[in-house]
């Protein structure tokens, strides 16, 4: 009887749209051990206190191909899945990694399927402009009536809800639950800054492995951070500064100097972090605690965002600081809660959705629809940023920084073009989300 009314085979609503109580009944049975159980999501033994068929599956995964190859499909369909679970999180269907990257990377992030694209061109709008219509007039079309493109491709292609991102407050409650009050009177959570809490989180959540929320988040990190001072490819950044000099004719005098410099501030900064937290964090099998911290700081200074006090001034987010780098596409736009299709914003928010990052595809301020095997980039939007701020952060400097630049602040406000023909004034709320190292 249960099932017949929870399914709508009792009350003849199984044709009609899922109601928003179904799904959270639905969410509700999967977050039970009895249903984790029958789905062998966990292992009845572990009930026992004998986990070693749980510990021989889970090494079995940690030693697999899979969490050796960061790029591997299942890694970018896990990372969607974490995503997704979240509420409000939205990742396109059709998006997964290219390796290469068309941007020249070793990996990106693009279309590499078309199948949701052809779907939702023929039967839900994407563009604000399409939504505002549809909700005027609510009489949609489906793709069995048109075999020809109806609406224009998805605007929003990632939100990453404030749920699924490494912020400090959240670093704050794990630590805190973590670390001896007579450490923390002496070494006071407080007095950290949001890179250096960001550290201590990741390096801690990277020793959990299996039983981390941020998994999926970890396996796709490359195993080898990008920032000029990874202990592990350092060397190879010289041969790299070497090259920058004979093949792009920069100018990179005394740039081996400043990269050891960096070094050994980096350097200091994790035996600092070992000696006084180290033995509270977790740390993975075969690493000591200066490596791990060492792993997880080249990893914030790479990977890190800005976004606004109220959520997190600084930031870890996944999925979305794996795209590339292009000064002529759109950057990181923070979700306020108060945008609204009807005053021009691209999308509708709620105020729960505060603090949630969308990310689009464009180009010069325009949309840009993607095809199968283009990539989705960004702007990191630090224009503050030197050509040897842009390699020792994160590992390579961008062609716009190859030549002898000068900084020139503008004279008019910004302006946001969205199609091509309407063009808007930039929200003067998002001004603050474009302070700092921005993506």
């Amino acid at each position: 009887l249960g099932f017949g009314i929870g399914t709508g085979h009792l009350t003849g609503s199984v044709s009609s749209p899922v109601s928003a109580w179904r799904i959270a009944l639905g969410a509700r049975i999967r977050g039970t051990q009895a249903y984790q159980l029958i789905t062998m999501k966990i292992f009845p033994l572990s009930f026992f206190g004998n986990e070693s068929l749980q510990t021989r599956k889970q090494q079995k995964f940690l030693d697999s191909q899979l969490t050796q190859d960061p790029s591997h499909p299942r890694i970018f369909a896990i990372l969607r899945e974490a995503i997704v679970r979240e509420r409000g999180g939205y990742v396109h269907p059709d998006l997964g990694f290219l390796v290469p990257a068309p941007c020249g990377a070793s990996r990106g992030v693009g279309m590499i399927r078309n199948g949701y694209h052809q779907c939702q061109t023929r039967c839900m709008p994407g563009t604000s402009i399409e939504k505002l219509d549809h909700i005027d007039n609510p009489n949609p079309l489906y793709a069995h009536e048109s075999a020809d493109p109806i609406y224009r491709q998805e605007e929003v292609l990632i939100k990453l809800p404030l749920s699924y991102q490494m912020t400090r407050q959240l670093a704050l409650h794990t630590m805190t639950s973590l670390i001896p009050p007579e450490i923390m009177q002496k070494a006071p959570l407080d007095n950290l800054d949001d890179a250096v809490l960001l550290v201590l989180l990741l390096a801690h959540e990277h020793g959990l492995s299996l039983a981390s929320k941020w998994l999926p988040y970890i396996v796709s990190l490359p195993k080898e951070p990008s920032c000029g001072y990874s202990p592990k490819i350092r060397p190879q950044y010289l041969d790299s500064i070497a090259a920058m000099l004979n093949e792009l004719n920069l100018e990179v005098q005394g740039w081996p100097t400043e990269l050891q410099l960096a070094s050994r501030y980096a350097d200091k900064i994790s035996n600092a972090l070992a000696r006084d937290y180290g033995p509270y964090i977790k740390t993975p099998n075969g690493m000591t605690v200066v490596e791990n911290l060492q792993w997880a700081l080249c990893h914030v200074a790479s990977r890190a965002t800005a976004g606004s006090e109220k959520h997190g001034s600084l930031r870890l987010l996944p999925l979305l600081d794996q795209l590339n780098h292009d000064s002529t596409a759109g950057g990181f736009v923070e979700v306020i809660g108060t945008e609204r299709l009807k005053d021009g914003d691209f999308l509708e928010a709620a105020e729960q959705e505060s603090g949630a990052f969308v990310i689009r595809a464009l180009r010069h301020g325009r949309r840009r629809a993607l095809k199968v095997g283009q990539e989705l980039v960004v702007n990191y939007n630090v224009p503050h940023y030197t050509p040897l701020d842009w390699f020792i952060s994160v590992g390579f400097v961008p062609p716009e920084r190859w030549n002898p630049w000068i900084k020139v602040d503008p004279v008019l406000p910004r302006v946001r073009q969205d199609g091509p023909f309407d063009v808007e004034q930039e929200i003067n709320n998002y001004d603050w989300a474009w302070t700092g190292k921005q993506k």
